[in-house]
C-alpha cells in the first residue's frame, strides 16, 4: 500500500462501455428568501451548478441527472420565516466567536507556539435545528420526489451596518459518548488560551432532505480555513470574508455588473453546499454486499501510568459504533467488535507504536503515514476477514498522554483508507484531549472520529475539498468543522441510493437476460413469475423516485425472488414430496412442536408454512425453519370447541406446492376431581380423507 493513496477517492475506468448503465433523474428546488429578483442574474446563479454526476462501480455505470428549479418566496412566507426566527433566538453578549486572522497567521508560522485566536463576540444566535425544522414541516414548494429543497435566505437585516452585531445559527454540534456541547475546535487551538468556541453556522441541513443557507450570516470557518490551508489555495472567494450585505454594499445593483458581481458572490457559496454534500462527486458508490465487519482495537497506553483500560471505556462502545454504521447502511448485517487493550501486555502492538513514534522534549510524536502502512500491510491481513464481498474495517485507536500524529507535514488525529483488501482507519489522540481541562470531566470520545475514518473506509471522501470548504456546514461527520450524533440525510441518500442503483442494474440485467430464454409456450407459472418480476422492479423504480430507500430495497429483493422463480420454473415441473410428520409434546403447557421432512430434488424448497384451521372458521399461518433434517415450528394449541386442523405447504423454487401433513387436534371430555385444567396429548394414526392423518386426542379434566 503507497501512503500516498490514503483518503483517495475513485476514479472512472478507462472503458465504460461493458458497464451495465443506470440513469436517475433528481431535482433541486431553489427558493430565494428575502432576495429582490432584479438583482438576481439567474443564468449566473445556477448556470454551473452540478448538471450530472458520473460514478462507476465494479459492473454498473451510474448516471444522475440534475436538474433546478428557481423560485421566490412571497411575503407571507418570508414574514413567517422571520416569526420562527425571532421566537428562537438569543441576543447576548459574548456568545458568539470572532476569530483573530492575525493571530492565527501567526500560528500556522509557528505551529509550535499556541495563540489566542478566538475571542467572544456580540450577536444573535438563532436555532439551527427549530428553523430546519420548520422549513421542513412548511415547504415553499412541494419537495421533489427524488432530490431537495434548497433555501437560499438573506437575513441581513438582524445585523448592524457596522458589523458589530451579526446573527449566525447554532446547528448544535455535540459529542455522541459525552453529549457535550461542541465548544471546542481542533487540535492545535484545542487549549486552555482559547475559551469555549461558539461553532457558528451560517448554513444547515442533513437532519432531513433540506438544507438552508444564509451567505448574510456571520460565520469564522471559512476565514479559518482560507489563512490554515493556504499553501493550497489557488483562487480566493468573496464569500470567505465577506457577508452578504459587505458585499451588496461594495457593488451598484442599478447596473448590469452589479447585478452579475453578487450573484457570482452567491453562486460560488451555494456551489460548495451541492457538489459537495447534495450531489457529491467526491464519494466512491457504496459497496454492494450483504456483510461487513468493523473491528476496533483501543489500545491504552498510559496503565502504567495510572490511567486503567476500565477508566477509558467511555470514549467509545460497539452499539454506539453499530448504531451509526447500521443507519448509513440498513440493507447489510454489520457485525462490530470493540476491544480495550493494554499495550503492556500486547507485544506486537507496542513494537509497532514505538517502530514509528520517538519523544522529544516530554512530547511523543508519531509518523502517521508509516505507522498506518506498516498495520495495513502486517497486522490487518490477520485481524478481520477481507475479500470481495464484505466490507471488512479494521479499527486502531491509540490513547497516550501527550501525543502528537505527523501526516503529510501535518498535524491529525487520524486517518482511514478504502484499499482492495478492505478499510482501515487508525486514530492518535493524545489522552488530555478526551477531558475538560480540570482533567476529570469526559469532553469528547472517539466515536466521532472513528465514524468520520470508517466512512472514508467505505468509499467517503469529505464534505470539502481545497478552495470549497462551505460543504462542511451540514449534519455529516465527513467535514472538519463539527460533529453530531451520526450521519447526515445527504450522506444515507448517497449510501442507500446508490447501493440501490447497483442492485435494480444487476438484477433487472440478470432479468433480461433470462427473459430473453423463455419460448412461446412455457408453463403458466413461467409468465406469471414474469409479470411480477416486472411489477416489483417498476414499483421498486417508482420508490426509488419518493428516496423511500427501505421500501424499494424490498421490491427489488421480491423482484430478484420472481425473476428467480421465472428461471427454475423454466426447468422444473415437479412438486416437492412431503415424506414424514408429525408433533411433539413440549414441556411448557399448551406448547406442541410441529415437524415435517420435506425434499425436493429440482429446484430446491423454498418455504414450507404449516396452516391452522380452529372449528372450521378461523386460519393461522406460520413459518416453519430448517434444523438439520426436518423443518419445524413451535406453537400454542389455540382454544377450540369442535377440532384443529393442520396441514403444510411446501413450496419450491419452481413454483410447485405439496400439500399435506395433516394433524387433526380433537377434544375428549372426561369428569374427575381436580379443579385444574389441563391438556393431555396421545397420538394415533387413522386414514381420513384419503390421507394419512395424525390424530391428537386433547382430554380435558373438570370438576364432576
Amino acid at each position: 500500500m503507497s501512503e500516498s493513496n490514503i483518503e483517495r477517492i475513485g476514479t472512472a475506468p478507462v472503458n465504460a462501455q461493458s458497464y451495465i448503465p443506470i440513469e436517475r433523474n433528481w431535482t433541486a428546488n431553489v427558493i430565494l428568501v428575502g432576495y429582490d429578483p432584479s438583482v438576481v442574474n439567474e443564468a449566473i446563479l445556477l448556470g454551473s451548478m452540478p448538471g450530472q454526476r458520473v460514478h462507476y462501480t465494479d459492473t454498473v455505470e451510474i448516471t444522475y441527472n440534475i436538474h433546478y428549479e428557481l423560485t421566490y418566496a412571497d411575503a407571507s412566507f418570508t414574514a413567517a420565516l422571520n416569526d420562527i426566527v425571532l421566537a428562537n433566538s438569543m441576543n447576548g453578549t459574548g456568545i458568539g466567536t470572532f476569530l483573530n486572522e492575525s493571530e492565527l497567521s501567526l500560528q500556522r508560522d509557528d505551529p509550535n507556539t499556541p495563540r489566542q485566536i478566538f475571542f467572544p463576540r456580540d450577536g444573535m444566535s438563532i436555532d439551527g435545528y427549530a428553523v430546519e425544522d420548520w422549513l421542513m414541516a412548511n415547504p415553499y414548494v412541494t419537495p421533489p420526489g427524488l432530490g431537495y429543497n434548497f433555501y437560499l435566505l438573506n437575513l441581513s437585516s438582524y445585523d448592524t451596518p457596522d458589523h458589530s452585531l451579526e446573527h449566525w445559527f447554532d446547528y448544535h454540534p455535540m459529542d455522541p459518548d459525552t453529549g457535550e456541547t461542541q465548544d471546542w475546535f481542533r487540535l492545535e487551538f484545542d487549549h486552555d488560551l482559547n475559551p469555549p468556541v461558539m461553532m457558528e453556522y451560517p448554513g444547515f441541513g442533513g437532519r432531513g432532505n433540506v438544507y438552508a443557507l444564509d451567505p448574510s450570516a456571520d460565520q469564522w470557518y471559512l476565514r479559518w480555513a482560507r489563512i490554515w490551508w493556504r499553501d493550497y489555495i489557488g483562487t480566493e472567494y468573496e464569500h470567505w470574508t465577506k457577508d452578504l450585505d459587505q458585499k451588496a454594499s461594495e457593488v451598484d445593483l442599478s447596473t448590469p455588473a452589479g447585478v452579475d458581481s453578487l450573484t457570482t458572490y452567491l453562486h460560488d457559496y451555494m456551489y460548495d453546499i451541492m457538489a459537495y454534500l447534495l450531489f457529491p462527486f467526491q464519494h466512491q458508490p457504496a459497496k454492494y454486499v450483504s456483510t461487513a465487519e468493523l473491528k476496533v482495537n483501543v489500545i491504552c497506553m498510559d496503565v502504567a501510568a495510572g490511567v486503567s483500560v476500565d477508566s477509558l471505556r467511555w470514549v467509545t462502545d460497539a452499539a454506539r459504533q453499530k448504531a451509526h454504521l447500521e443507519e448509513l447502511y440498513p440493507f447489510i448485517e454489520w457485525n462490530v467488535e470493540v476491544n480495550f487493550l493494554d499495550i503492556d501486555q500486547e507485544p506486537l502492538w507496542n513494537y509497532t507504536f514505538w517502530q514509528y513514534a520517538e519523544v522529544i522534549d516530554n512530547i511523543t510524536h508519531v509518523d502517521g503515514g508509516g505507522m498506518f502502512t506498516y498495520i495495513y500491510d502486517n497486522i490487518r491481513p490477520y485481524q478481520i476477514p477481507h475479500g470481495s464481498d464484505i466490507i471488512s474495517i479494521f479499527g486502531v485507536v491509540f490513547i497516550k498522554a501527550d501525543m502528537l500524529m505527523h501526516y503529510a507535514g501535518n498535524t491529525y488525529t487520524g486517518l482511514g483508507y478504502n484499499g482492495p483488501d478492505g478499510g482501515q482507519t487508525v486514530i492518535w489522540k493524545s489522552l488530555e484531549r478526551y477531558y475538560r481541562s480540570d482533567g476529570v470531566t469526559p469532553k469528547e470520545g472517539i466515536s466521532s472520529v472513528q465514524l468520520h475514518e470508517s466512512m472514508h473506509s467505505v468509499g467517503f471522501g469529505h464534505t470539502w475539498l481545497h478552495e470549497h470548504y462551505a460543504g462542511d456546514f451540514g449534519y455529516g461527520p465527513m467535514g472538519y468543522f463539527a460533529f453530531h450524533n451520526g450521519t447526515s440525510s445527504f450522506d444515507k441518500d448517497w449510501v442507500q441510493g446508490t447501493y440501490l442503483d447497483q442492485m435494480e442494474a444487476q438484477q433487472w440485467n440478470l432479468f433480461l437476460d433470462r427473459q430473453a430464454t423463455l419460448g412461446e409456450d412455457e408453463r403458466e407459472a413461467v409468465y406469471t413469475a414474469q409479470a411480477n418480476a416486472i411489477l416489483n422492479f417498476e414499483r421498486a423504480r417508482d420508490l426509488y423516485n419518493q428516496m423511500r430507500w427501505l421500501e424499494c430495497y424490498d421490491a427489488l429483493s421480491r423482484a430478484a425472488a420472481w425473476s428467480d422463480r421465472m428461471m427454475y420454473a423454466l426447468v422444473d415441473d415437479v412438486p416437492p414430496v412431503i415424506e414424514d410428520w408429525g408433533t411433539v409434546t413440549s414441556t411448557v403447557p399448551s406448547e406442541i412442536t410441529y415437524w415435517a421432512k420435506v425434499e425436493d430434488d429440482n429446484s430446491g424448497l423454498e418455504n414450507v408454512t404449516l396452516h391452522v384451521l380452529v372449528d372450521n372458521q378461523t386460519e393461522q399461518i406460520y413459518s416453519l425453519s430448517y434444523s438439520g433434517e426436518n423443518w419445524s415450528v413451535v406453537l400454542a394449541v389455540p382454544d377450540f370447541d369442535d377440532n384443529v386442523t393442520m396441514w403444510i405447504v411446501a413450496r419450491d423454487w419452481g413454483m410447485n406446492q405439496a400439500i399435506g401433513g395433516v394433524v387433526v387436534v380433537v377434544p375428549v371430555e372426561e369428569s374427575t376431581s381436580p379443579t385444574t385444567d389441563f391438556l393431555l396429548y396421545a397420538s394415533i394414526l387413522t386414514a381420513f380423507a384419503a390421507a394419512t392423518v395424525v390424530i391428537l386426542l386433547v382430554v380435558r379434566r373438570r370438576n364432576a
